[in-house]
């Protein structure tokens, strides 16, 4: 097996004296049922990460050992507390994280390569006219796109299929067809983040994964043996399908193997991962001229991935939720065991007779989801506002990246920029996410404020220099705002993830991923509007990402926090809600005192024609 290699780490001995291992506990105990809030400073706590005699039971830690190490070191009884309890005492970043990372980010890589297919496999054919007897003056010319008053016999394509466009004659009238290709694959995104995430949360992520992958491959290979522009169009919306699913379950698989410590690596490391697969075409498309040629080395690029289904293991959090305690332990013997420590303890005697309840509730949860995301206030005053900043971060990252070809510049090298402006961003969001002065809703309010503040701005200098060449200083703020919202769409993913239960979790991610698809299909075509005014679409890509940003600020700020594991472990809303200005929600409250006082100190009867001033 992969992990065969890996021993338990050895005792640390001083003088033949065996040394136990100590961490710490946090200063203040976490609220009731959310388990360990992660370690401070101040306060020692105990790890059965310790050295002793092993357990041939492979049980971990005695009963004695945790007796003698205090109540503090024994394991939560609640499945979802002992999971973060002892991924936290194994290590949260440890051997088994990183190796776990590296195989859930892979498949980042393909979906980027596929997304950024599109571009390449769609360019538009270069024609000369074909010089004939019958025609009495010929040149080998190239034809302008707009030329559509020759013939099809009068005209032939410099390469027949180098692109989608020249193989099956997509030009004039049938040049719409082209970015029609865009909006199928992110429908089919659509749909399959909706039902992927569905079966990832009843039926597993180690399932959900292999059901995406297969499709994913599917539709690769029907795009590469495509025989017409529908079997094709066909592949495109299948790939879309599989990559949707892929994306999501891979993302949520990552975090809930990590602590929350660790959260922060998902978004340098995932995000990094998908801007070298979008990178990563641009080079191999120059070298493989030919767009079938393109497709079947997506299709082989996507082989080892789908071979990884065998050596991962399904999510300790889900099998949490889940209630399967028996797989849980052993998933976390091994988590343990990988990282050099002992394994832990069983769950607590008292989760069996919880079993039965939790089950039903988790299952009860699962099939009611979506009403709970719309109508309970303690889902809803999240899901809403994060459906709107998803929306708005792929409208304006999609269409950023579609409108720099209505500048006039090179497809190949705007490729390139808007694939490498992204790195810096990452960097900047792996240190703010964890910065106490910005958080995991900071770094996304700020990349939607900042980005649509830069699509503003360069709306009113495109605007007013007419059909001109744009500024430098234009240029450069479209770049800022495309690097302002990647830092805002790489951190979504992980406060999304934080911000809901394991039980909806992937569910949860997958609607608010809809309203992300919904800003894709609608990009195109708000960067079409470019070719008749460019300053339109930067005021359309700005205004959401504006609304959404000041929206975001009602939320509640994950930072440091555990994820729950049922709605019932999430706090209630205030009373009358939050709001974004602290005096309107003085105003409220004054409002509210007012309608008490009123209430509780009704006037006293007034004689009829007495003046209501006396």
């Amino acid at each position: 097996e992969l992990w065969r290699d890996a021993r338990p780490r050895p005792p640390s001995t001083m003088d033949g004296a065996t040394t136990p291992d100590v961490f710490h506990t946090p200063a203040v105990a976490p609220p009731p049922g959310l388990g360990s809030a992660g370690p401070a400073e101040g306060r020692p706590r105990a790890s059965f990460c310790i050295a002793g005699d092993d357990d041939p039971g492979g049980s971990g830690a005695g009963a004695n050992d945790l007796d003698a190490e205090g109540p503090e070191s024994r394991p939560p009884e609640g499945l979802a507390e002992y999971t973060d309890w002892a991924i936290e005492r194994s290590g949260d970043w440890g051997t088994f994280q990183k190796r776990y990372s590296l195989f859930l980010n892979i498949p980042w890589v393909l979906c980027g390569a596929q997304t950024m297919a599109q571009v390449f496999t769609t360019l538009p054919p270069h024609r000369r006219r074909i010089c004939t007897q019958q025609v009495s003056s010929c040149s080998y010319d190239l034809l302008p796109d707009s030329e559509c008053s020759i013939l099809r016999a009068e005209y032939e394509y410099l390469e027949p299929g180098h692109t989608v466009a020249s193989e099956f004659d997509l030009i004039c009238n049938s040049s719409m067809l082209l970015p029609l290709l865009g909006t199928l694959f992110f429908l089919g995104f659509f749909g399959g983040a909706f039902v992927i995430s569905g079966i990832a949360d009843s039926r597993g992520r180690r399932r959900a994964f292999l059901w995406g992958m297969l499709i994913l491959q599917s539709g690769a290979f029907i795009a590469a043996v495509a025989p017409s522009y529908g079997w094709y169009a066909l592949g495109r919306a299948v790939v879309g399908f599989g990559v949707g699913g892929v994306g999501l379950v891979s993302y949520v698989w990552n975090a809930e193997v990590l602590g929350s410590s660790a959260r922060a690596m998902l978004v340098l490391i995932s995000n990094c991962f998908f801007a070298f697969g979008c990178a990563s075409v641009s080079p191999v498309s120059a070298l493989l001229s030919k767009w079938r040629a393109l497709s079947i080395f997506l299709f082989v690029m996507g082989l080892p991935v789908l071979l990884m289904q065998l050596v991962l293991l399904e999510s300790p959090k889900w099998l949490a939720s889940s209630q399967k305690a028996d797989e849980l332990h052993k998933v976390l013997k091994r988590i343990a065991e990988v990282n050099g420590c002992p394994p832990p303890p069983r769950p607590l005697a008292a989760v069996g007779h919880q079993k039965t309840g939790a089950g039903s509730k988790s299952s009860s949860e699962g099939a009611d989801a979506l009403r709970l995301l719309l109508l309970d206030r303690r889902l809803s005053d999240r899901f809403y506002p994060m459906c709107l900043a998803w929306f708005a971060l792929s409208l304006g990252y999609y269409g950023l990246s579609m409108n720099v070809s209505n500048l006039g510049m090179n497809v190949y090298i705007s490729s390139a920029i808007s694939s490498l402006v992204e790195m810096p961003g990452y960097v900047i969001a792996f240190y703010t996410i964890d910065s106490p002065r910005f958080g995991r809703r900071g770094t996304t309010c700020a990349g939607l404020c900042i980005g649509g503040a830069c699509c503003f701005v360069g709306a009113l200098l495109l605007g007013g220099r007419g059909q001109a060449s744009p500024s430098v200083l234009c240029l450069v703020l479209l770049f800022i705002g495309k690097l302002a919202v990647a830092v805002g769409f790489a951190v979504v993913y992980m406060f999304a993830a934080e911000l809901f239960p394991t039980s909806v979790r992937s569910r949860s991610i997958g609607l608010q991923s809809l309203s992300a698809r919904c800003g894709g299909m609608l990009a195109p075509m708000v960067a079409n509007l470019g070719k008749t005014s460019r300053a339109l679409p930067m005021f359309i890509f700005g205004a959401p990402c504006l609304l959404s940003g000041l929206a975001l600020l009602r939320l509640p700020e994950t930072l440091g926090k555990p994820m729950f594991d049922s709605v019932e472990d999430m706090p209630l809303p205030a009373a009358g809600g939050s709001s974004v200005l602290p005096c309107l929600k003085r105003y409220r409250q004054l409002e509210d005192e007012v309608e008490g006082n009123a209430a509780s100190n009704p006037p006293a009867p007034q004689t009829y024609g007495n003046d209501a001033r006396d």
